[in-house]
C-alpha cells in the first residue's frame, strides 16, 4: 500500500477540537505553532487559579499563623504533585522551586562541588545530607569567623581539594553541543572552578554511548601515566567499582567530581536522546574524553599535582527537561539523571518565572552553597561568620520567601494534563504525529523542476518514532535554485496567515551552527555583518543565520499543520508545485535497520538539499525536472498553482515545465517598464503630502505643511497606550486606521474622528505643568525599544478610544521630548536627527511609478481582490508621495530637493505585515506583500526614509504639492 501524507493524519485519543470550545477560545482563527516557546495556559486552569485565591486566605510560609500554615502545606502539596506526576518520590528527589528552568541549571553550575572531598574507601566520595547535622554542631561549637563561610567548615583538605582542583587535578564539566544556551552558560562557573570543559557532538556522544558497555571504564591515563595535557596523574582502572581507585594512599583518595549536560529533547530539532544514556555516563562511558585537551586548557599556568593526591572520579547527569516534559512524560523511576531542570509555562502555559530542579538522591550532597538568604538557615550569628544552614536540600536552596501564589497554580496546570484522556502519552503520540505529518509535508514538496522547497534540520539515525522525536520541526526554505529564503521574510508571510512561529537561532547556538554548518569564521563574518542573537539579519554572503521552528501543543490540530504547508505552497513555490513521497517508503526501510546505518549523513537520511550554496545537490535531486519524478502522490485539493515569494530576476536551475502562464508574465514583466511607467519619465514632483498625528491612526492629507526640528509637524507627536505603558499599534489592533485625526490649527486643538461615535477633542498645546491649577499627567510607552514618555491627554480621549478600540484602559500619550535617530544616510553617516514618535526616520517618501509597477503585477498574479493606486499609497504610509521618472529609481536616491528644502535619504524602508491592512476597511489582507517580495527579494524594502537637515529655522520652511523635486543619485548615469 502506497504511503501518502493523508495516511499520517492519525486521530488523537482525545477530543481536541472539543478541547479548543472549551478552554482555548482565544485560538480562534489563529494558528500558534511557537509552543516550544511557550504553550497556552487553558480557561479552566485558570479559573481554578482564581477562584482559589478567592476562597482561601493565604500568608507567608515563613510566619507561623493560620495562613501560613495553610500556604506551607500546599506546597508541599505542589511538591508532592510534581513528584508524583514524573513518577518518583520524596525518597529518591527532591525539588527546588526556581524562576525556571535557566535558574536551575544556574543553581547546579554555582553550587555544584566539582572538587568533591578527600574520602576514605567506605565513602562515597560526597557528602550526605544525614551527616549534616553533626557538620552543623561542630560548626557551632569549634568554628571560628575565619574557619566558617557560608554555613559550611572548610578544614584543612576541603582546601587543599580545591587547590587540586584548579592545579589541573579537578573535575570536568561534559556537554552535547546541541544544547540551550542556558546549559552552554554552566561553563562559566565550571572554568572559575578551575574545572576541564569539554563539548561533545550528539552524533559522538551517541556513537559513545550507544556502543558502551555499563561497567566499561577508560583510564584517565596514558602509557606514561599522564593525563593528555600533561599533568601527572595517578589514577588506575577498576573494572568492578565502575570508577576509579588510588595507586597509593588507599584511604585517602581525592573524590573528583564530573558533570554531563545534555538534553531530553532538542529545543531545535526535536530530536530526543536516549534516558538510557544517564546510566551510561554514572558508569563512566565518557571518561575517554577527559584524555582530550579542554577548551578551557592553559598549560602554562595549570599546576601540576602530585602522585599522593589521587583521585576517585564520580559522574553525575544533568538532563534538561525543560523541552521534552512540555509534551512527553518522565519516568525518573527507570532512569535516574541527578538534576532535572523544569519549567513549567512550558508545560501547562501559566504561571510564568517559575520552575524547578529536581535533585536526584545520589547528589544531595553534592550541591554546596555560599549565599543564605531568609529562610535557609537555623541559627545565623550576625556578630560572626557562623551560621547552620538548614538541613533539607530544598529548605537551604530557596533563598527568600518563595512565589507561594505562582506555586499554588502548579496544581492547576498538572490537573489540566491529568485530564487528558491518556495523560502525557496521548499528548506525546498526538504531538509527535503532528510534527511527522508536517516535516514529511514539507519534504515531499518540490518545485516544479523537482528541487526541494524546504531543508529540514534532523540528525542523523532519526527515523521519526515516538522515542526519537518529539513536538518540533525546524527547517529553512529554499527558492528553485537553490538559494535560501531568509526566515525573517517567512515569519512576515506567516503573519498574514496567522501563523505565529518562532525563527532565529532559538536559544540553541550549538544546533544552530551544526545543521547551518556555521563554521567559526562564519560565526565571526555573521557577527561583523551586525546580526545578533534574536535579530532579523537572516541571511549573510547568502547562508542563514537561523531558521524555522514549528512547535506542537497538547491543544494543536492538523489544521495549524495544514495552515504552515499551504502557506509554503502558495507562497513559496513559483507555479504548480510537485508532491514527491518516494522517500517515504525507503525512510520505512531505513528505520529496519537502523542499528547499520547510524552513522548515515543528514543528507542521505533526509535527503534534503545540502547547506553549502555553491553545491547543492543533495544526491542529485535538485536538478531532476518534474517530468524525471515518476512516483508523486499530487492532490488538488493539497496543491494550488501559485507564484513563489522567491526574486524572480534570479536566474532559476529549474526547466519551465509544469509553471502556468500566470507566472510566465510575472517573470516576463517584472523587469519591463509598462507604458504608463515611459509617459511618466518627465521631471518628478509632489502629488501627496500625508502627516499621522496618531501614531498608528489613519492619515490627514494637506497641500502644503511645515517642517519642523522633528519632521512634518505634529507627524506622529502622539501615541495611543494601556494603563500598563504598553504601546499600542496596526499590528495588534488594524482597526486603528479607521480613526481619523485633524490638526485644527485655527482652533490649535487635534480633532479625532470614528464613524458611529461623537468626535473629541484635545488641546494642541499641553497645559502649562509649572501652574499650580494645571493637573497633567505622565504616561509612557516604547517606540523600536525606546522608552518614551510624555504628558496623558486625559480621561475624556482616553475612553474614547477604549471605547472605539474595545480595549480597557486606554490613554492618549503626548510627545514632549524628541528621541535620537539611529538610522545612516548612505553618503554621510550617522545623522543623529530628533524623531518623533515614528519608528525610524522623519519622513517616509514613495514612488508613483513604483506604486503603478507593484499594482501592475499584483493584478497579473490575481490572488487578491482589486486595488487601486490610491488604495495601496495609502497602504504605505508616506509622508511624501512623488510622481514622475522610472519605477525604482528612489533606490539610488541619496538627496531630494523639493524647491529649495533639501533632504537627505537614509536608505531603504523594510516592510513588514502593516501594508496589508485595508485603510478603508481594517481588514487584513494578504497583498501586497506578497507580490512585494516576488519583487523585492528577502527584505522586502519599498520607499526610502530620509530627513531634513532643518534645525534652528524649521519654522520657515514649508513644502508644498507641486513642488518640483530633483534629486542627487548614486549612479548618476541614471536620469
Amino acid at each position: 500500500m502506497k504511503e501518502t501524507l493523508q495516511n499520517l493524519k492519525i486521530p488523537p485519543a482525545y477530543d481536541v477540537d472539543q478541547l479548543l470550545v472549551k478552554e482555548f477560545a482565544t485560538l480562534k482563527g489563529q494558528h500558534y505553532v511557537d509552543h516550544a516557546a511557550a504553550t497556552l495556559y487553558s480557561r479552566s486552569q485558570i479559573q481554578a487559579v482564581f477562584s482559589q485565591l478567592e476562597s482561601s486566605l493565604l500568608g507567608n510560609p515563613h510566619s507561623r499563623h493560620q495562613p501560613s500554615d495553610a500556604t506551607t502545606q500546599a506546597i508541599e502539596d505542589v511538591r508532592q504533585r510534581i513528584l508524583e506526576h514524573f513518577n518518583t518520590t520524596a525518597d529518591n528527589y527532591d525539588v527546588i522551586f526556581t524562576s525556571g528552568a535557566t535558574a536551575a541549571l544556574k543553581l547546579v553550575a554555582e553550587s555544584f562541588d566539582w572538587g568533591g572531598d578527600f574520602v576514605g574507601e567506605e565513602d562515597d566520595g560526597c557528602v550526605s545530607l544525614e551527616n549534616m547535622k553533626g557538620h552543623n554542631d561542630l560548626q557551632v561549637q569549634n568554628a571560628t569567623d575565619s574557619e566558617v563561610k557560608a554555613g559550611n567548615h572548610i578544614e584543612e583538605s576541603a582546601k587543599e581539594q580545591r587547590d587540586g582542583c584548579r592545579n589541573g587535578c579537578g573535575g570536568a564539566f561534559v556537554y552535547a553541543t546541541e544544547n540551550h544556551t542556558s546549559v552552554l552558560g554552566m561553563r562559566g562557573p565550571a572554568n572559575q572552578a578551575g574545572c576541564r570543559v569539554y563539548p561533545v557532538p550528539t552524533q559522538e556522544l551517541q556513537q559513545l554511548l550507544e556502543g558502551a558497555s555499563q561497567n566499561s571504564v577508560v583510564s584517565l591515563c596514558n602509557a606514561e601515566g599522564k593525563l593528555a595535557n600533561g599533568n601527572s596523574s595517578c589514577f588506575t582502572e577498576d573494572r568492578d567499582a565502575s570508577n576509579f581507585t588510588a595507586r597509593e594512599n588507599p584511604r585517602r583518595k581525592r573524590s573528583v567530581n564530573c558533570l554531563f549536560a545534555y538534553s531530553g529533547q532538542c529545543n531545535f530539532s526535536g530530536s530526543k536522546w536516549p534516558l538510557s544514556w544517564v546510566e551510561k555516563v554514572h558508569h563512566g562511558a565518557l571518561s575517554g574524553i577527559l584524555h582530550r585537551p579542554p577548551i578551557n586548557c592553559n598549560t602554562t599556568t595549570q599546576g601540576k599535582v602530585t602522585h599522593d593526591e589521587c583521585c576517585d572520579v564520580r559522574w553525575f547527569v544533568v538532563l534538561d527537561a525543560a523541552s521534552l516534559v512540555a509534551t512527553s512524560p518522565l519516568d525518573l523511576s527507570s532512569m535516574r539523571p541527578d538534576f532535572v531542570p523544569v519549567s513549567f509555562y512550558k508545560m501547562f502555559g501559566y504561571p510564568t518565572g517559575l520552575g524547578c530542579l529536581l535533585v536526584g538522591r545520589r547528589a544531595w550532597g553534592c550541591l554546596r552553597k555560599e549565599y543564605q538568604g531568609g529562610g535557609t538557615v537555623l541559627m545565623a550569628d550576625s556578630r560572626s561568620m557562623t551560621l547552620v544552614p538548614r538541613t533539607t536540600l530544598h529548605e537551604r536552596f530557596e533563598d527568600g520567601t518563595l512565589p507561594f501564589l505562582s506555586i499554588l497554580a502548579v496544581r492547576h496546570g498538572l490537573d489540566m494534563l491529568t485530564s487528558i484522556p491518556g495523560g502525557m502519552k496521548s499528548v506525546r503520540d498526538h504531538t509527535f504525529h503532528l510534527a511527522r505529518y508536517t516535516h514529511h509535508s514539507l519534504r515531499s514538496l518540490r518545485h516544479p523542476c523537482g528541487a526541494p522547497v524546504a531543508l529540514l534540520y534532523c540528525p542523523a539515525g532519526d527515523y521519526w518514532q515516538p522515542d526519537t522525536h518529539g513536538s518540533v520541526i525546524n527547517f529553512n526554505l529554499l527558492n528553485a535554485d537553490g538559494s535560501y529564503v531568509g526566515y525573517s521574510q517567512v515569519e512576515r508571510v506567516a503573519s498574514l496567515y496567522n501563523i505565529h512561529l518562532r525563527t532565529g537561532c532559538l536559544c540553541n547556538p550549538g544546533a544552530c551552527q551544526t545543521y547551518l554548518h556555521i563554521s567559526q569564521h562564519q560565526l565571526r563574518r555573521q557577527f561583523e555583518a551586525g546580526h545578533v542573537c534574536g535579530d532579523t539579519h537572516d541571511l549573510v554572503d547568502g547562508l542563514p543565520t537561523g531558521s524555522v521552528r514549528v512547535s506542537f501543543g497538547y491543544m494543536s490540530t492538523y489544521a495549524d499543520a495544514d495552515q504552515v504547508v499551504r502557506m509554503v505552497r502558495e507562497c513559496f513555490i513559483q507555479g504548480t508545485p510537485v508532491v514527491d513521497t518516494t522517500w517515504m517508503a525507503q525512510l520505512s526501510s531505513s528505520a529496519s535497520h537502523h542499528t547499520t546505518t547510524m552513522g548515515t549523513s543528514h543528507e542521505e537520511i533526509n535527503g534534503t538539499a545540502s547547506q553549502n550554496a555553491t553545491n547543492r545537490t543533495s544526491g542529485g535531486e535538485i536538478n531532476k525536472t518534474a517530468s524525471q519524478i515518476t512516483t508523486k502522490e499530487t492532490s488538488d485539493s493539497e496543491i494550488s498553482g501559485t507564484t513563489s515569494l522567491h526574486s524572480t530576476n534570479r536566474t532559476s536551475g529549474c526547466e519551465m515545465n509544469g509553471i502556468d502562464e500566470i507566472s510566465k508574465k510575472v517573470d516576463h514583466q517584472v523587469d519591463l517598464r509598462t507604458q504608463e511607467e515611459l509617459l511618466d519619465s518627465k521631471e518628478l514632483e509632489v502629488t501627496d503630502i500625508l502627516i499621522y498625528p496618531v501614531k498608528s491612526c489613519g492619515a490627514m492629507q494637506v497641500d502644503k505643511w511645515g517642517i519642523g526640528e522633528a519632521g512634518l509637524k505634529f507627524d506622529r507627536g502622539w501615541m495611543v497606550v494601556t494603563e500598563a505603558g504598553v504601546t499600542v499599534t496596526q499590528k495588534r489592533k488594524p482597526q486603528m486606521v479607521l480613526i481619523s485625526p485633524h490638526v485644527d490649527l485655527q482652533s490649535h486643538t487635534l480633532v479625532l474622528s470614528h464613524q458611529g461615535v461623537a468626535d473629541v477633542h484635545v488641546p494642541l498645546t499641553p497645559p502649562d505643568s509649572s501652574s499650580e491649577d494645571a493637573e497633567v499627567g505622565m504616561c509612557g510607552g516604547r517606540v523600536c525599544g525606546d522608552r518614551v514618555r510624555g504628558q496623558d491627554c486625559g480621561d475624556e480621549v482616553g475612553s474614547w478610544l477604549s471605547q472605539v478600540l474595545d480595549i480597557a484602559g486606554l490613554r492618549l500619550m503626548r510627545q514632549t521630548t524628541h528621541r535620537t535617530g539611529r538610522l545612516n544616510s548612505q553618503t554621510h553617516g550617522v545623522l543623529k536627527e530628533s524623531l518623533s514618535l515614528s519608528n525610524e526616520s522623519q519622513l517616509l517618501v514613495i514612488h508613483r511609478p513604483s506604486i503603478r509597477r507593484l499594482l501592475h503585477n499584483i493584478s497579473v498574479r490575481g490572488v487578491e481582490q482589486e486595488l487601486t493606486e490610491d488604495d495601496l499609497v495609502m497602504r504605505f504610509r508616506p509622508n511624501l508621495v512623488v510622481d514622475g521618472g522610472a519605477a525604482f529609481e528612489e533606490d539610488t536616491w541619496t538627496h531630494i530637493t523639493l524647491d529649495t528644502t533639501a533632504l537627505k535619504v537614509q536608505g531603504r524602508c523594510r516592510r513588514c505585515q502593516m501594508v496589508c491592512v485595508s485603510p478603508d476597511t481594517g481588514q487584513r489582507t494578504k497583498e501586497p506583500l506578497l507580490t512585494l517580495a516576488t519583487m523585492r527579494g528577502p527584505n522586502i524594502t519599498f520607499g526610502v526614509h530620509a530627513t531634513s537637515p532643518i534645525t534652528t529655522h524649521h519654522n520657515s520652511a514649508v513644502i508644498s504639492v507641486g513642488d518640483s523635486v530633483t534629486t542627487a543619485r548614486v549612479n548618476a548615469s541614471l536620469k
